[in-house]
Parts: structure tokens; C-alpha cells; sequence
């Protein structure tokens, strides 16, 4: 598929061509591939939008490395440098690769929704840029937003606070989700998470809303609790069926399992801190998360984090072989277990009205559900002690409940796991760090391609311009106070 940034360079030399002398536009049409589109529509562009923004956000370095290594649900058991906090040159750069991918695609498909008056298109735009954007920012802090997609109008665009960029996260979602008509012009073809059911995406564009919402519980749980509100007034997932789940297929396989263990690569292993969490609470979706130990088959091992020698691969468990071993291996962006849980936790804050604990139950049993765990099994998982709805304890419980439910989404269980503070993480000990990063560092290439925005927004978030990554990313980002 042609990438949707070469077919707008296109567009773009056509439009000059046309406001040329008659000579030049006859030198255009002589050297113009008729065969050569150069406007295409939103359903062609939106597979790639998709699919290159997954790319991106569950690629080698974010999705895994500084995703699931750092939320300790997975550990590096070959090179464990990200797992100690040593990160490589512009190993961040795949992430801001949404900025000429991802987003750019996005940003096409609204300004076609605009143009053509086509809400439908324009609202899946808006609810792709808004999912990008907030991980963009969850994961860095201040980010271009405002200033960013202006093409060649603006290259080195300035850095929008925190704040500001959920303000217009916000506002973004709340217009998608209402100009969406079910009925009209939409995706016929190409929506890969969806498959053209606006239904579906005005209820993800409102899901999205709810998370963005508790990521503000403690910098500003006024703001917090009026968007969640409005999320669950607007129509949050009601199911599983409603999971925005990207499916792959053998001939285009997810990118965790192509990056990671096509050609016999064997980077991974399960995390000591995830595995003991499961194994003491006996909890059935283990021999799904994870596998046995190559020594022995009746034995499931994590590797301890931040060590330079861990214990023997071959001691230590690998990602279930839902993902190590199947090319078509879903995706799940947002899930109805993490609605209800971030509802459970709305609710115990008084912020939605609801029982916390039924949240909380219904949270646990969407998880277990996803991945056809028999209801004699939740019921029993439920049942224990150490399961049951506290009070007393209740936000801490949930907190945990949906760090586990979030495995294999490495960008949002990092996210909860700095919100929350549950688990409690602890560097190993030959880690850089004395705590968990608190975010992940620029791409060293913009310090040179945009350094007078970098400067200013490393300044404004009380960071010197030449602060290494280690100090940066000791840095909080400003809603995890």
C-alpha cells in the first residue's frame, strides 16, 4: 500500500503545477503518471493509519521494552539493558514516528471528512488522533500538538503542556463521538478494528474518554470526574464484542510476534513480579499469560528484574504462546474489563454512581472471559480472600486487578503503574535507577531538528535542555503527582 504521506506530497506537487503558466502545466501533464493516484480516500487511507500506528506503539522499544519490561509483566532475559534503565540513541524514535505515520493519516482522513462534509470520517480521524495523542503524552509529557500536522507551513513546532493536550483530547472525542451517524457515509472497507460499525467507534471514542478521565485522579480529579460522567453518559463498551481489537492474520502478522520471535529470537520472558502475583492468587489466566520453563513443564517462573545474570533461561517461563507462537495474535487497544475497572474505580471515588464491588467483579470476569476461562473458574478466582471486594482496600485492589487484566498492553499498564503506585515496583538491583522511570525520553533527534520548542519544554518541565535520560526520565509527567 502506498504510505499516505507520499500520496499527499503528491497532491501537494499537483496543486503547485496548477499555478503555473499554461506551458507549466503542460510540462505537468506530459510528466503525470495517469495510473498514479492523487487523492485517495479515507477508507483506503485508514488501514494504514491503523496498522502503521500499531507498528509504532507496539513496536521493540515502546511496546516491550518500555512498556511491558517497565510495568515488570515481562522481562528481558538476553540484552536486559531497558530492563536496568539503560536505553539506546533514539531508541524513542519509533514512538514519535507517529507524528510522519499514524497521525498523519489520521489528520488526512479529517480534513477529507471536512471537506466532503462527511462527519463519520472526520470523527474516526479525531478518535485515532486523540488515541495517539494521549499515548504520545502519557509516555513523554508535554508533546507538539497544537502546532503539529501543519506539514511544511510549520516544522518545528512549539509544545503544548500536559493539560492542554487532554483539554483537546477531550474536546475531540466528545465532538467525534457525537457528529458519528450510524446510518451514514462511513468505512465500507478498510476499518480494521471495526469493520465500518460506527456504533462501535462512538462507543470507543467515549471508552477512550473514561480512561484519559482517571488518568486525572489525582492532578485534577474535578476535571476527571466531569469527563467520566460524561463518557458513561455518552455509552461507554458494554461487552467484550466491543473491544477495540486489531485482529492479524498469518500473511500480516502482529508486530509483537514478527519483531520479536520470527527467526528463532527468544528476547523475552515472563516477569518474576507478574508470575508470583498470579501463582499467589492462583489465578486461572496464568498458563495463558505464560508458558512452563523449558527445564520443566510443570513449573512456571518468572526472571527477577534489573539484574545483569539472571537465573537460567531455561528456569525462566515465556509469554504464553497465544502471542510467542501465533502470527495472528489480536491486539487489544482498550478492553470492556479496563471500562469497568476504570468505572469500579469512578465509583469508589464517588465520582459515577454504581457498586465498586460489582464493578469490580464484572471487571474480573470481562478479563478472564476474553480468553474463555470456564465460569466455574472465575466464580472460584472470586471466591478467595484475597480476591474479594474490600472497602478498606478497594482502590488498591482494583488497581491491581487491572495491571493484570492489562498484560501484553504494555503502554497503558505502564500508565496505571506510575498513576497508582500498585504493585509496588522495585528497580532490581543492578538497575540505573533507585525507582521506576516516571517517563520515557525525547528522540535524541529533536534536541538538533527542533531545538528551540525542545529547550522550552524541557525547561518548563524543570528539566535542563542537556539533562540525560536518566534524569529525564526520573521526571514526573503532570498528572502523576
Amino acid at each position: 500500500m502506498i504510505k499516505t504521506s507520499k500520496l499527499l506530497s503528491v497532491m501537494v506537487v499537483a496543486a503547485l503545477a496548477w499555478t503555473g503558466t499554461a506551458c507549466d502545466r503542460n510540462l505537468t501533464s506530459i510528466n503525470t503518471n495517469p495510473n498514479g493516484p492523487v487523492s485517495v480516500a479515507p477508507p483506503s487511507i485508514l488501514p494504514d493509519a491503523i496498522q502503521s500506528a500499531a507498528s509504532n506503539i507496539w513496536g521493540t522499544f515502546q511496546g516491550i521494552k518500555m512498556g511491558l519490561v517497565w510495568d515488570q509483566q515481562v522481562s528481558e532475559i538476553q540484552y536486559p539493558d531497558e530492563d536496568r534503565y539503560i536505553i539506546r540513541p533514539n531508541s524513542t524514535s519509533g514512538m514519535w514516528g507517529l507524528y510522519s505515520g499514524g497521525l498523519v493519516n489520521a489528520q488526512a482522513i479529517v480534513d477529507q471528512g471536512v471537506s466532503t462534509k462527511t462527519p463519520n470520517w472526520e470523527a474516526v480521524g479525531l478518535i485515532m488522533k486523540s488515541w495517539m495523542f494521549g499515548i504520545l503524552t502519557d509516555y513523554m509529557g508535554d508533546i507538539p500538538y497544537s502546532q503539529a500536522l501543519k506539514g511544511a507551513s510549520n516544522v518545528a513546532p512549539a509544545y503544548d503542556k500536559q493539560q492542554a493536550v487532554y483539554t483537546g483530547i477531550f474536546a475531540d472525542l466528545a465532538k467525534a463521538a457525537q457528529e458519528i451517524a450510524p446510518s451514514g457515509l462511513g468505512f465500507p472497507s478498510g476499518d480494521l478494528l471495526y469493520g465500518g460499525d460506527m456504533t462501535k467507534w462512538k462507543k470507543f471514542a467515549y471508552s477512550l474518554m473514561l480512561r484519559d478521565a482517571i488518568h486525572l485522579s489525582k492532578a485534577d480529579p474535578t476535571t476527571g470526574a466531569k469527563e467520566a460522567q460524561a463518557a458513561i453518559a455518552g455509552g461507554v463498551f458494554q461487552s467484550n464484542d466491543d473491544n477495540a481489537t486489531l485482529n492479524y492474520t498469518a500473511a500480516n502478522p502482529n508486530p509483537i510476534y514478527s519483531d520479536h520471535w520470527i527467526g528463532g529470537r527468544d528476547d523475552y520472558g515472563m516477569s518474576a513480579t507478574l508470575v508470583d502475583t498470579l501463582k499467589a492468587l492462583n489465578d486461572p489466566r496464568l498458563p495463558i499469560y505464560a508458558q512452563p520453563t523449558p527445564a520443566d513443564p510443570t513449573v512456571y517462573a518468572g526472571r527477577p528484574p534489573g539484574l545483569i545474570s539472571g537465573p537460567p533461561n531455561a528456569n525462566v517461563s515465556r509469554i504464553g504462546a497465544l502471542w510467542r507462537e501465533q502470527p495472528n495474535a489480536p491486539i487489544v487497544w482498550e478492553s470492556y474489563a479496563e471500562v469497568l475497572f476504570i468505572e469500579a474505580e469512578a465509583a469508589q471515588r464517588g465520582w459515577i454512581a454504581g457498586s465498586p464491588a460489582s464493578l469490580y467483579a464484572q471487571a474480573i470476569t470481562a478479563s478472564m472471559q476474553q480468553y474463555g476461562i470456564p465460569q466455574a473458574q472465575i466464580d472460584a478466582y472470586l471466591a478467595q480472600p484475597r480476591v474479594q471486594f474490600n472497602p478498606a482496600t478497594a482502590l488498591t485492589q482494583i488497581a491491581l486487578q487491572k495491571w493484570i487484566a492489562l498484560f501484553m498492553n504494555g503502554e497503558e499498564g505502564f500508565t496505571e503503574v506510575r498513576r497508582t503506585g500498585v504493585p509496588h515496583l522495585l528497580p532490581g538491583p543492578d538497575a540505573r535507577l533507585s525507582a521506576i522511570p516516571l517517563r520515557i525520553p525525547y528522540p535524541d533527534d529533536e534536541a538538533k531538528l527542533n531545538a528551540t520548542s525542545y529547550d522550552a519544554a524541557m525547561t518548563a518541565q524543570g528539566l535542563s535542555p542537556t539533562a540525560s535520560y536518566l534524569v529525564t526520565m526520573a521526571q514526573p509527567v503532570w498528572w502523576d503527582k
